[in-house]
């Protein structure tokens, strides 16, 4: 008597559970993505400065369409712009990886190393205790790299300084 009890049970949830998904508990599918609209509207909001509302409109049409690389370029500058380097390896490696060769995306991923690469140096700096030689390491190596961040950032920019200038869509090398 317990079995028959039990089969009915699960039976019955199944039933239930039948219902549900035909009466429309699912739920609805994603609209589609106007994926030039959208573009339009991220470089406008990009051009006024709005960083946060363009990287999130790139990363939706990144997601719309993986292989456009002028998408995860651009999806990488808002991420630089951010103050969020990790994401803008991850946008312009993907850029290159689709696009071997990709000079602007080469070069603000080369940009974006050079800035974490200070980064560091300057928290080893500071980490270190006065008079240790690490220290002293870590900080001429920031210098040198803060020079090297002066040379990058003279490409028409202004006078150079970091945070070196990233390349934009339009600019050719």
């Amino acid at each position: 008597m317990q079995r028959v009890t039990s089969g009915w049970s699960l039976g019955m949830a199944v039933a239930l559970l039948a219902g549900c998904a035909s009466h429309g508990t699912l739920p609805p599918p994603r609209p589609t993505l106007d994926v030039a609209k959208s573009t339009q509207e991220a470089n406008q909001a990009y051009a006024a400065g709005d960083m946060r509302h363009a990287a999130d409109l790139y990363a939706t049409i990144v997601d719309a369409q993986p292989d456009d690389a002028d998408a995860w370029f651009r999806l990488g500058n808002a991420r630089f712009r951010l103050q969020q380097p990790d994401e803008a390896v991850v946008a312009y490696g993907r850029a290159i990886q689709l696009r071997p060769g990709y000079p602007q995306a080469e070069y603000n991923l080369g940009v974006v190393r050079l800035k974490q690469a200070q980064a560091a140096m300057i928290a080893s700096a500071q980490a270190g205790k006065p008079g240790d030689t690490l220290r002293r390491d870590s900080a001429r190596i920031a210098q040198r790299l803060a020079r090297v961040a002066d040379d990058v950032g003279t490409r028409g920019k202004g006078e150079g300084g970091a945070p070196p200038f990233i390349v934009e869509p339009d600019d050719r090398p």
